[in-house]
């Protein structure tokens, strides 16, 4: 009895026991360290590239289809490849979304797992296969709607080992079905990035267009990443449709003139020297698209160059911070035909710290897109809330993005080697997946999100048409269901400026200035063209009606020092060093073309105060005002030169007074500078020769001449006076002259006696 009632009651136990550990099984490769994580895909020997459809699981879903493609990047054959797909328990908040899409997936025990569907009996190094898994949803027994993180796995056998999983993706799946419409719909809103990290460089202005490579001829063609993007925007968001009611451009203006100049062609740099450019016609017509797609839509304008607005106020350059945003508003207006979102703005990463914070305020910025987990209270009730004391008498509103939002949009890891575990068309299409699964999650919450979702993916984007538009179709889906409510950035930024009882935000505690990692170095130089820059600009002038002014032909220059301060920049001190190289160089071009000319002889000074003549010659468009200045030589003093307007491609020639003090040979640097005392051009070394004696050795002449006169003058009083003496002492001595008493007279003296005297 007790034997049998052993069995009986250990018997259910072993089979509860068996089946969690087949459970347990299935989900044993996901890490052999902790059992809930799924590894890194690019450490596995197999590439698993796949896409997922449909992307929100409806009443009208009975399954799932799982395409892509596996690639052999190891050295061995691989065989008996298969693949299958499970699922996860449902997460139900931002901590278990966080866990989720760091491959940390729990099992859920009422999910069995389903066998492998064989794919190849052989995979060998570098050879690729398609992969097509059709899933029927009542197989994966989903409990109701949520959000389920799903794992596709291939198991395989490489080369003489045994089998294990050789590739696996995780992705997270919203499930609606027959959802209930929640009383507060969740409000949506997606800023859709058109940027590229910069590619031109500074070149003498009239001179051909120059970029670094030409990949922006492949990007703007319409399979490639930026022609992608503006075909979904227009395929997947058309005018009226509520994706596009979510959706709010984000545009870089540096990006858009690049293209604009490319359309009129340009040069490429190689190794042999500049190439033709090859997307001249590709570039225009993406323009073009975009132009289009631009009308009736929200627009708001990047930072130009998608300038490091840290690292500006860190280089103390706030003047830089504010020509960013407005050059940046600026130009987008004028090529799109379209005007941005007023006084908005989007830092490099949704990042600031108080002093870029004070920095933009101050330059009149009135709205700021900034990561919601950067604030102290994270992302404020209506998602939009104000910074308290504002510097200049202004508070800026501060439009937080969702970070969960953000973390799905992140490009996903990289292998140690720096390249991509999957392919890029994989990685964006799972990541754009995952952001609408956090979209869902907020919709499917109870009780509902009450912060709007505003979903801000990385500047440069790196998805395809496809990937892109399943985003806004998605949007699109889960609005026509009524589970969002979409509403641009724009609209957000007035009502919130509108609504007096918009809450306080604060910046809260870490180093985010210690993202914009730029060298004092760097940024000391940077800030030196600045200056040379506005020098120059102060001392131009037009040279006549029709004429380029001064900003038409310095200004483009402050496009170039943005470029060098590009967050595109960030974590490559080479590539940062090169770009402040490069704005430094084509600031010294510019004011080389104001210089002195250099003779071809000698000066030759006939007097010592024969004025030199040296000709200051100017190859800009526009006139400047300019000084000569002669470095300190012994034996020569140069009077102070006044500043005279050299015209434009124009020469000037100034007279310098000199005083030379000695005659011989002197060797004299001169160089043209601005009235604010900063050199122009190269110096020129003058010879000169003088064969006159300068003003102190006429002084010391004239003196000892002076001496000579007065010292003949005095010998000749000297004589006078003697002579007079002797005179009267003869007259003493004449006969019958008594001298105090009678007495017979001197003996009387003839003419002979005086004259031997």
């Amino acid at each position: 009895m007790i034997a049998g009632g052993a069995r009986r009651t250990l018997l259910p136990l072993v089979v509860t026991v068996l089946c969690l550990v087949l459970t347990a099984g299935a989900w044993a490769p996901a890490a052999r360290a902790t059992p809930d994580q799924v590894p890194d895909p690019s450490s596995g020997p197999v590439a698993l590239a796949l896409d997922l459809g449909p992307r929100v699981v409806g009443p009208g879903t009975t399954a799932l289809t799982v395409t892509g493609r596996l690639t052999n990047r190891g050295p061995v054959p691989v065989r008996d490849l298969g693949v299958r797909l499970q699922r996860g328990a449902a997460v139900a908040a931002d901590r278990e979304a966080y866990r989720a899409l760091a491959g940390a997936i729990s099992p859920d025990p009422a999910a069995a797992a389903p066998p492998l569907t064989p794919v190849a009996a052989q995979l060998d190094p570098g050879d690729s296969v398609p992969v097509t898994l059709q899933v029927p949803l009542a197989a994966l027994a989903l409990p109701g709607p949520g959000v389920y993180p799903v794992v596709v796995e291939v198991n395989g056998t490489p080369g003489t080992g045994a089998p294990e999983r050789v590739a696996a993706e995780r992705v997270l799946l919203p499930v609606t079905g027959t959802a209930a419409v929640p009383p507060a719909p969740a409000t949506v809103s997606l800023l859709y990035p058109l940027t590229d990290r910069p590619r031109r460089l500074a070149v003498p202005p009239g001179a051909p267009t120059l970029l670094a490579d030409d990949s922006l001829a492949a990007s703007f063609a319409p399979d490639g990443r930026l022609g992608g993007l503006v075909a979904a925007l227009t395929r997947a968001a058309p005018l009226g449709s509520p994706a596009a009611a979510a959706t709010c451009l984000a545009v870089d203006a540096d990006l858009l003139e690049t293209a604009r100049d490319m359309s009129g062609g340009y040069q490429v740099t190689s190794p042999t020297g500049p190439r033709p450019g090859t997307g001249a016609a590709a570039a225009g017509q993406w323009l073009a698209a975009v132009r289009a797609a631009a009308v009736g839509r929200c627009v708001v304008a990047l930072p130009y160059a998608d300038a490091d607005l840290l690292a500006t106020s860190r280089g103390n350059m706030s003047d830089l911070t504010t020509a960013a945003r407005t050059l940046g508003a600026q130009r987008t207006a004028d090529l799109l035909g379209v005007t941005p979102v007023p006084d908005t703005t989007v830092p490099a990463g949704g990042l600031l710290d108080e002093r870029s914070l004070a920095d933009l305020a101050v330059g009149g910025a009135r709205a700021l897109v900034v990561d919601g987990s950067t604030l102290t209270d994270g992302v404020p009730p209506g998602g939009v809330g104000r910074f308290a004391g504002g510097a200049g008498g202004s508070s800026p509103l501060a439009v937080a993005t969702d970070p969960l939002g953000a973390r799905a949009l992140a490009q996903r890891p990289t292998d140690p080697d720096g390249t991509a575990g999957g392919s890029t068309v994989a990685d964006g299409a799972l990541a754009t997946q995952d952001a609408l699964a956090v979209v869902a999650l907020r919709a499917l919450s109870r009780p509902a999100a009450t912060a709007p979702v505003v979903l801000a993916p990385p500047a440069e984007w790196d998805v395809d048409a496809d990937a892109a538009s399943a985003l806004l179709a998605g949007l699109d889906d889960l609005a026509r269901r009524n589970l969002v409510v979409p509403v641009d950035l724009g609209t957000l930024v007035a009502r919130a400026a509108a609504n007096p009882a918009t809450p306080a935000v604060a910046l809260g505690p870490g180093d985010r200035a210690a993202v914009s990692d730029q060298s004092p170095a760097v940024l000391d130089e940077i800030r030196a063209v600045r200056d040379d820059q506005r020098d120059l600009l102060a001392a131009s002038r037009q040279d006549r009606a029709g004429a380029p002014t001064p900003t038409d032909y310095l200004e483009p220059l402050t496009g170039a020092l943005l470029r060098s301060l590009s967050a595109a920049g960030r974590g490559d001190p080479a590539l940062q060093r090169a770009a402040a190289d490069d704005v430094a160089a084509q600031m010294r071009t510019l004011r080389s073309l104001v210089r002195v000319v250099q003779p071809a002889g000698t000066y030759s000074l006939g007097s010592s105060d024969a004025p030199l003549l040296l000709t200051v010659e100017n190859q800009l468009p526009v006139a400047v005002d300019v000084t000569v200045a002669l470095e300190p030589t012994p034996g020569v003093r140069a009077s102070p030169v006044t500043v005279r307007q050299v015209p434009a491609f124009g020469s000037y020639q100034f007279q310098v007074a000199l005083d030379v003090e000695r005659a011989g040979q002197f060797t004299i640097d001169a160089t043209a500078r601005t009235p604010g005392g900063e050199s122009l051009g190269p110096t020129a070394r003058l010879l000169l020769r003088s064969t006159a004696y300068g003003t102190i050795t006429v002084w010391l002449t004239a003196s000892a001449a002076v001496v000579l006169v007065i010292l003949a003058s005095l010998r000749v009083a000297l004589r006078v006076r003697a002579a007079r003496r002797d005179r009267r002492s003869r007259r003493r001595r004449r006969p019958g002259t008594t001298t105090g008493g009678p007495g017979p007279d001197p003996a009387p003296t003839d003419d002979r006696t005086l004259q031997a005297r």
